[in-house]
């Protein structure tokens, strides 16, 4: 939970886990496919959106989480009224309705939506093309600073704002373990702004270094850190 010792505890496995544990857990899944493309397919934005959530709002469960940051970028993108949920749920007309979304665009997106809910598509296609046209793996302007077996350290402070850096793994030493190629960064990209493409690694860490005595014997952990967190050792 973003790196805050109050949220600390032990990982609990459900035996035999439904993918969806009620069915309007299952729809909020579905509206996400299709507000995704009406957001810009911007999903850093939306992590951001449910970041700002009122606390118990954010710990409520995960779908209720991500309802409530689909509505809040819906909302600042216009597509809704401020109270427009609120009060259509409570039977009585919103102050405001939002319609200022292009209805092309929705049509647009909804029709390509249904093409491919269901695609029979070649492995090539799926596997190499698709991931450049609706991912977000970009080729970065500078070579990798790094390598697997590099011993780095992550920065001490994290940004401001949406961050992908974990704040327990901050000033925490590590070795790089693989290279996972470059992306749009996701602090920049929550925010609508354009940085050029950065390199991601997964780099290990020694539990000790990351627990302290409480720590399980002869265990790590895996991050995936991008190169502006990382400082050589």
């Amino acid at each position: 939970m973003g790196g805050r010792p109050e949220f600390f505890g032990p990982v609990t496995h459900e035996t035999d886990e439904p993918v969806f544990h009620e069915p309007w857990e299952g729809r909020v899944f579905g509206m996400s496919i299709f507000v995704l493309p009406l957001l810009g397919r911007n999903i850093d934005a939306v992590r951001f959106a449910q970041e700002r959530l009122p606390r118990e709002v954010y710990l409520s469960g995960y779908y209720r989480r991500w309802l409530a940051g689909l509505e809040r970028r819906l909302v600042e993108a216009g597509y809704l009224g401020a109270d427009e949920v609120d009060a259509r749920v409570a039977g009585h007309p919103p102050k405001a309705i939002g319609r200022r979304g292009s209805p092309i665009r929705r049509e647009a997106t909804s029709r390509a939506l249904r093409l491919v809910l269901r695609p029979r598509l070649p492995g090539w296609l799926v596997g190499r093309v698709l991931p450049l046209i609706l991912g977000t793996a970009r080729k970065a302007p500078q070579r990798q600073r790094f390598s697997a077996g590099d011993r780095v350290r992550v920065r001490a402070t994290r940004a401001p704002g949406h961050t992908r850096q974990p704040g327990y793994v901050s000033g925490k030493p590590g070795v790089v373990v693989s290279y996972l190629g470059s992306t749009v960064f996701p602090d920049t990209h929550a925010v609508g702004r354009r940085t050029p493409p950065q390199h991601l690694y997964t780099v290990a860490f020694e539990a000790a270094d990351l627990w302290g005595d409480a720590a399980e014997p002869g265990t790590e952990t895996r991050v995936d850190l991008y190169e502006s967190y990382l400082e050589p050792l």
